[in-house]
């Protein structure tokens, strides 16, 4: 079934792979007999193995676990490698009158004592080697040998029909029992069957031997041929639902695919395994309940289901590591002693450190498990192997997430969120929180945290300073560590007493005992004395339990008769593993044990190893491929490694792949020392990055065989797409090829094909998919990586924010909105970037804004790091030590050479009013307005000593003073006195910063600065670049509010001295003034109608109109034309706008609003108030729209005839050049965008701070923030929006819907979630939300 198999590899598989990748599902095709000569023939081990692989296959699948394709071969009837005692001595008494076949069966067939019970294994003169492909002359005698001797035991036994099955059927029909008749066969198999419809006659019996079994003499063989037909019948009967059968006349012997019958035979065969493969996988995936496995972008489970699976798998594996375990009853004695001891006061962490190999994580799954049954039922145990993931280190984010949602979980406390948990800071108090609430609430909790040296190096985890050293009651904290780690060094400075410090010893000898017999008897193995005898030995030099455990992996292969001089025992563990290496050479080739320490899944170990010209040399070395033209490494001999390695391999369950690893860290790192020299370790990283590049997919590689010249042949290697599926990501080539190409040195693939990619980017910005850039700023001297490095760093709280489900469109317009500016000076890499990521927002079939400008804080600059420490308080650095007190009555130290949180002081319950540090620097003190003053060690965070009412309860930081002396303290006090009234400036600078076309912005604070668009398109030296600073101007007095007036290229500024000035961008030099009315009061704020016509300025007593003109293309200001009065009490005027028509919209400090109409003679109209002072009044372009935002967080858009409807938080407002769209930018730090017609939201962008001003600008517009960027974004509105649009998919929040319309009576308010989402007139509910959490921040430059 050659011809089949080679077309299913070509046309079939790709098709059903493609169509699993579509779902989420990995398509792994396990054929053992391709790429392999007769396999069985002198490979007694074979059906083992077989057997084996259709298991693990069902055991693995969610789909169809069994292809069956039979033909008209029989196949080779080999003797079992096997034969349990009871069955020989049934044989020996039938041959009793046969002392020739007496003597033949004791003669291949030795018994095994070893075994449990005894077992007679069969003798083979040389044991076959499959990467010599059986082409040995040795195995075709050995062939003939095994059928004389199988026909002798046969005709001896067929008056017992056990053992007759036992020895006649073959390979193929054990398969057929196993893989179709023990399970549900219809919904996990599929079975084709070829049937010859005539023979003819000039078929001689040389061609029978390519289709059909003979005899040693070459002639057809009856006896199996009748076998055969059996076996079809049985098939027919029993499978006949997922039969096909094909009746097919041979060409010579054979299939030949140019003819056109056996061509339509074989695109039969492919349709319909694709066809009813396809039909299984869907109703699999149906029955699951879900369509995406892995890989998916969306989030298909719950936070809490992900950790309640990393639990389980951790539980499994320490429940495996338990079953085997023996011995170190005196350490766990210690341990629970220890713990029992402590349970009801304060204590310290308990360490278990040792060598490497010495069984710290046995020992600590066991306590784990004995902690489960002493404890009582309201006992939370949770247990966390870090080693588990090696080489992959666990970054202590992850655990410290994992453990506090878990332990929440089990103690009915509300799990960590992205708003409470969003930076490290902020996980490590919330875990010492959990901790104290767990003891105060009178429950018990046993954390178990294994290897803690293999923690990643985020946030220095080596240092522990996320361990708490003080334990509150009832909640015990086990680690362990290698002794030689640097983590063991920290945990010695920070616990001064050693008994908190178990040492897990060397193994007894007696111990030693009992770990071989529990291990031998689970395995149904023994052995003799003398072999015992020199296990013992060798172990009791060294004491180590990974010693011993290689031994044993070994000594389960002993027989009974392995003289004790064929057994290789080291006398030492890396003895013992180079032992193990040579002994898997010997019998797989070295090529292949290499790449047992790859981390892949077992088709891509099979995919690479076919890359691998050396593993093919190998392969191939005694015999050519069985076609040529396509060459791949048979999955057979892979198979056949992973067996002789199952005692130190595990599957590891990663985004729904199981991938391949060593179940023990030295030996993992032992491999990659011994194979991987600089040389080999380069080039398997380089073939690994190729593979996930997709190089080879679909192209001829070279290959050079030996006896062959150079050879170009298909690999057959599957396609690496990027996405599989909208929204379904290619997770292994994201997590792969970036560490592949680092290492491996293909810098230039590296920055083209993940670095400048937005599609790399977009999938997890700051998640796996980022880590390789942290690398690549080690190794690669590039200063854009570092840039876009940077960049992803800054993004980090947005992706928090969101629970790292970010939407494509937002981080492209976030990245965009950082790195633009940077397009230019960069443009290979982050120039590629920018381009791509507006490409992107351009083609977006939604609302979106897209930036122009960098408005968000760039990468790189003088800012270094930022602190997150407590809001408020008092700070000091003293010798790279930051002590900070916050408002709250925390007292942390940080350490300014790593920029980590070094001790966190508790004790205070008021506000810090001073710090100091003494005793250079051992010591510090903190004063609060609880009254007490208290010293503490910066060693440790220990309280040494506490004053209570050393200054009066809730005194002010400005009321108290700490002095130090040599031997004394003085604490002084003293009465605030309010300080006298700054004089107001007398001298202050205007910057104005201009370019064409112009849209110059205008912020108050006693500075006036605009802002430039697009860059001129001849610019010269002398014309600064858009954004940046071209003159300054002097002013008179402190101004007090801006205007522009865009079209006119007018720049109003009102002072303080009531004078108001006007400057012509063109010329600002030449500036016009209004003098200050009689009164000299102040102005206010100023406004200049849409079609700036006319000048309304407010006073503190009154509001004036003026009229703008021109003289001589001279812009001139005459007037005033009107003017009225403001009552006494009239509160002062905060914001307001001028209508086309001469009516004045304003809104006061104390929320009114008011609509003056100067051509009426000052008719007033009273609008809606607000409850708090009015920030922001803008009317529409064409007048018909006004909106009016306050401090409450209420925005009113009124349509002016009639009223319109609610908005809420604005602080400025600017209509779009058609009036179609109105932006806004509101305290809750976004900018929405409004369909002014209907009142649909219809986008929204967070920005990180409050747009004060905003001017239409194009088919955009230009804002200011509170922090003083300019943001300088495009709009883009496609004509019809779909009905699943939901412009607030990315905000976690409710909203409260007010409208009301000119019919009603009053206000109707509703309250909805954001699934029942109606976009007229939205309340964003954000401030609240970030006002209850405040990030204040040290910032170091």
């Amino acid at each position: 079934m050659s011809s089949e198999r080679k077309a299913l590899l070509e046309k079939a598989y790709p098709e059903v792979r493609s169509f699993c990748c579509g779902l989420g599902l990995v398509f792994e095709v396990v054929d053992l007999r391709w790429g392999i000569r007769n396999v069985p023939s002198g490979d007694h081990e074979a059906c083992e193995v077989f057997l084996e692989e259709i298991q693990r296959c069902e055991q693995m699948s969610a789909g169809p676990t069994f292809v069956a394709l039979l033909g008209n071969r029989y196949g080779h009837r080999a003797l079992p490698r096997l034969i349990p005692e009871k069955l020989f001595d049934a044989l020996l008494s039938k041959l009793s009158k046969n002392p020739e076949g007496i003597k033949t069966l004791n003669q291949w067939f030795k018994k095994d004592s070893n075994a449990v019970p005894p077992t007679y294994v069969l003798q083979t003169p040389a044991r076959s080697q499959p990467r010599r492909n059986n082409g040995s002359t040795h195995q075709v005698k050995a062939r003939g040998h095994h059928a004389q001797l199988a026909n002798q035991v046969a005709l001896c036994c067929l008056c017992f029909l056990s053992v007759f099955w036992f020895f006649l059927p073959t390979v193929t029909e054990r398969e057929f029992e196993r893989g179709l008749w023990q399970n549900d066969y219809e919904s996990s198999a599929l079975l084709f069957v070829r049937e010859i419809p005539r023979q003819k006659s000039r078929e001689g019996p040389k061609r029978f031997a390519k289709f059909m079994d003979v005899t040693g003499d070459g002639l057809l063989d009856a006896e199996a041929q009748g076998l055969l037909a059996g076996l079809k019948t049985r098939l027919f009967v029993k499978s006949q639902k997922i039969l096909n059968l094909h009746s097919v006349e041979l060409s010579r012997g054979s299939i030949n695919p140019k003819c056109k019958e056996h061509a339509q035979y074989l695109d039969s065969v492919c349709e319909q395994f694709v066809s009813q493969m396809k039909a299984r996988i869907g109703a699999a995936i149906d029955s699951l309940g879900r369509r995406k496995m892995w890989g998916t972008t969306e989030e298909e489970e719950k936070m809490d289901g992900l950790v309640v699976m990393e639990a389980r798998r951790h539980i499994a594996i320490s429940a495996e590591l338990c079953r085997g375990f023996h011995g170190r009853e005196g350490l766990l004695g210690k341990l629970c002693l220890a713990m029992w001891e402590s349970s009801n006061v304060r204590h310290r962490p308990l360490v278990v450190h040792g060598g490497a190999g010495m069984g710290k994580t046995a020992v600590l799954c066991k306590l784990a498990q004995e902690m489960r049954g002493v404890l009582e039922a309201r006992a939370v145990v949770v247990i966390r192997l870090l080693a588990a993931c090696h080489p992959q280190k666990p970054d202590i984010d992850h655990v410290l997430h994992s453990i506090c949602t878990q332990v929440c979980l089990a103690s009915g406390l509300a799990p960590p969120s992205p708003l409470t948990v969003s930076t490290h800071l902020e996980l490590l108090r919330f875990f010492w929180d959990v901790l104290e609430q767990i003891s105060q609430q009178g429950g018990a909790l046993v954390i178990v945290l294994d290897s803690v040296e293999q923690l990643a190096d985020q946030h220095h985890a080596h240092k522990l300073r996320w361990l708490p050293v003080d334990l509150p009651p009832n909640v015990h904290v086990v680690v362990s560590m290698e002794t030689n780690s640097e983590a063991f060094a920290n945990m010695r400075f920070k616990l001064e007493s050693l008994g908190s410090f178990f040492e897990a010893e060397r193994l007894s000898c007696e111990e030693g005992e009992r770990i071989i017999e529990s291990d031998l008897r689970v395995s149904q193995r023994t052995l003799t004395c003398e072999q015992s005898s020199a296990v013992l030995q060798t172990v009791e030099s060294s004491g180590c339990p990974l010693h011993l455990k290689l031994i044993l992996s070994v000594a389960k292969r002993w027989t009974s008769f392995t003289p004790l001089t064929e057994l290789r025992l080291g006398t030492s563990t890396q003895e013992m593993m180079s032992h193990l290496f040579l002994m898997l050479e010997e019998k797989h080739g070295k090529e292949l044990v290499e790449y047992g320490h790859t981390f892949l899944t077992n088709a891509e170990l099979c995919d690479v190893m076919s890359l691998d010209d050396d593993v093919i040399s190998e392969v191939y070395r005694y015999s050519l491929p069985p076609i040529p033209s396509l060459i791949r490494l048979p999955p057979l001999l892979w198979v056949r490694l992973r067996r002789d390695l199952q005692d130190h391999l595990e599957e590891r369950w990663t985004d729904g792949v199981a991938t391949i690893a060593f179940n023990n860290k030295r030996l993992s790192e032992a491999v990659s020392a011994h194979y991987l020299r600089s040389e080999r370790r380069g080039r398997s990283l380089r073939i690994l990055a190729e593979y996930f590049l997709g190089r080879w997919s679909g192209k001829l590689r070279p290959a050079s065989l030996p006896g062959l010249s150079l050879l170009l042949s298909d690999r057959k290697v599957p396609p690496q797409p990027l996405w599989f599926a909208p929204g379904l990501a290619n997770i292994r080539k994201l997590q792969e090829l970036p560490y592949h190409l680092l290492h491996s040195g293909l810098w230039e693939e590296l920055r083209q094909e993940v670095i400048s990619k937005t599609q790399h980017r977009g999938k997890g910005a700051c998640g796996p998919c980022s880590l390789p850039l942290f690398s690549c700023s080690k190794y690669m001297d590039c200063t854009e990586t570092g840039l876009i490095r940077d960049a992803l760093v800054l993004m980090k709280p947005s992706l928090c924010f969101l629970e790292g489900h970010m939407e494509v469109s937002l981080f492209y317009s976030e990245l965009l909105a950082r790195l633009s500016s940077l397009n230019s000076a960069f443009p290979t890499v982050i120039g590629r970037l920018c381009s791509q990521c507006e490409e992107w927002l351009l083609k977006y079939p939604d609302p979106i804004l897209i930036p122009r400008s960098s408005f968000l804080q760039q990468p790189g600059g003088a800012l270094q790091h930022t602190l997150s420490v407590l809001r408020g308080g008092q700070m000091i650095v003293v010798l790279r030590l930051l002590v900070a007190g916050s408002d709250d009555g925390v007292v942390e130290v940080w350490s300014m050479l790593d920029k980590q949180l070094v001790h966190t002081l508790l004790g205070h319950t008021a506000s810090i009013l001073a710090v100091k540090v003494i005793g250079s620097p051992a010591h510090c003190l903190s004063l609060a307005a609880d009254g007490s003053l208290r010293r503490w060690s910066l060693m440790n965070g220990q309280q040494l000593f506490c004053i209570e009412e050393a200054v009066p309860i809730d005194s002010t930081p400005s009321s108290v003073h700490l002095h130090l002396s040599e031997q004394l303290l003085f604490v002084y006090t003293r009465t605030q006195v309010p300080p006298p009234r700054q004089a107001s400036f007398t001298h202050c600078r205007m910057s104005l910063v201009t370019s064409d076309p112009v849209s110059a912005l205008a912020s108050g604070e006693g500075v006036a600065a605009g802002w430039g668009g697009a860059p001129p398109e001849q610019q010269s030296m002398l014309v600064p670049p858009a954004g940046s600073v071209c003159e300054r101007l002097p002013v008179s007095s402190e101004v007090s509010c801006l205007e522009l007036a865009q079209n006119k290229r007018l720049l109003l500024c009102g002072l303080t001295s009531g004078t108001v000035l006007i400057y012509p961008l063109a010329l600002p030099q030449e500036t016009l003034c209004i003098p200050p009315p009689e009164s000299l009061c102040r102005v206010l704020c100023l406004t200049a109608g849409t079609k700036e016509k006319h000048l309304a300025v407010a006073y503190e007593d009154s509001v004036c109109l003026f009229e703008i003109t021109s003289r001589d293309n001279f812009p001139t200001v005459e007037g005033p034309l009107e003017k009225f009065a403001l009552p006494l009490l009239h509160a002062p005027l905060s914001a307001m706008a001028l209508l086309p028509d001469r009516r004045l919209l304003y809104g006061t400090s104390c929320g009114e609003v008011k609509l003056w109409d100067f051509s009426r003679g000052g008719d007033v109209s009273d609008l809606e108030p607000h409850r708090s002072g009015v920030t922001c009044v803008t009317v529409s372009n064409r007048g018909a729209h006004a909106l009016v935002g306050s401090e409450d967080t209420v925005q009113r858009l009124w349509a002016l005839n009639p009223l319109g409807f609610l908005f809420e938080g604005v602080l400025s407002a600017a209509f779009s050049e058609t009036d179609r769209f109105v932006f806004t930018g509101s305290q809750d730090r976004t900018i929405k965008v409004w369909d002014v017609a209907s009142g649909n939201l219809l986008f929204v962008q967070y920005v990180y701070s409050p747009v004060v001003r905003m001017v239409t600008f194009r088919d955009g517009f230009v804002a200011i923030t509170r922090q003083g960027a300019i943001i300088r974004e495009l709009f883009r509105c496609p004509d019809h929006i779909g009905p699943d649009y939901n412009p607030v998919r990315s905000f976690r929040a409710q909203y409260r819907v007010t409208s009301r319309e000119k019919d009603r009576e009053g206000p109707q308010t509703s309250v909805s979630n954001l699934q029942d989402f109606n976009p007229t007139q939205l309340n964003l509910n954000l401030v609240g939300m970030f006002k209850a959490k405040p990030s204040s921040a040290c910032v170091m430059l």
